[in-house]
């Protein structure tokens, strides 16, 4: 095995490469994520059947929560919210917070909100596995390895609403050994290519299994770890 230094630092400089291009690809894949568009389109039936006159107040903590004029009390009434545009969404800054929204301009952010992530469904999700389909056939069966974690990383993703793998300790780690081993050249290649793959869908399939489990649920209402709200749609 080479440990020369050379090889020690391109080894550690194609990680930073590979750490920032597959978080930053994750996150623009995960933007359009069916679970997500599904969700946007659900906002916009919602907001589409509340009545004319229901007025909208951003609220930080708690998202909107909706004005409606009740004509048999003469009172105004105040409803909880049902819906929170995550901060770290690409469709975040669409929602008007500044002062209370009437119907109308709520439907035209929902709108423009569900037609960006079309765009993101169509360009990122399935975009990239088109080209890493492509990228299997016509350079290396390599790409193989990463198409079957994106696909685990999304299905995840579509199951629990919760992000997998961004920017860990144990992540550049692992990736930093498996390009050293890669980088060794002959049979190493493949050997790192699929070690490295299946440490991270091992990793995705355990989290996965932690928000689902009952073993865990006590974590879940504690808010605690992975579940910490304030991790809600953070990339790391």
């Amino acid at each position: 095995m080479d440990t020369s230094l050379d090889l020690l630092l391109s080894a550690a400089w194609f990680t930073a490469r590979i750490i920032f291009v597959g978080t930053f690809g994750l996150y623009l894949v995960t933007q359009g994520n069916p679970r997500e568009l599904q969700g946007t389109a659900k906002i916009f039936h919602y907001l589409n059947a509340a009545p004319p006159t229901a007025v909208f107040r951003w609220r930080k903590r708690d998202g909107y929560e909706v004005i409606v004029y009740n004509t048999a009390t003469d009172e105004e009434e105040v409803k909880p919210a049902l819906f929170q545009p995550v901060r770290w969404s690409p469709t975040f800054l669409l929602w008007r917070k500044k002062r209370p929204q009437p119907k109308n301009v709520m439907v035209r952010s929902a709108l423009l909100a569900f037609l960006v992530r079309f765009v993101f469904f169509i360009w990122f999700f399935l975009g990239s596995f088109c080209l890493l389909g492509w990228l299997a056939v016509t350079e290396s069966r390599h790409w193989v390895v990463a198409m079957g974690v994106l696909a685990v990383h999304q299905l995840a993703f579509a199951r629990t609403n919760i992000y997998f793998v961004w920017l860990r300790w144990w992540l550049f780690v692992v990736v930093g050994l498996g390009v050293w081993v890669y980088l060794q050249g002959g049979a190493f290649e493949t050997i790192a290519v699929c070690t490295v793959g299946a440490l991270v869908v091992i990793a995705i399939l355990g989290q996965w299994y932690m928000t689902t489990s009952r073993r865990f649920q006590h974590m879940r209402d504690l808010g605690f770890g992975p579940f910490d709200p304030s991790r809600r749609g953070r990339p790391w």
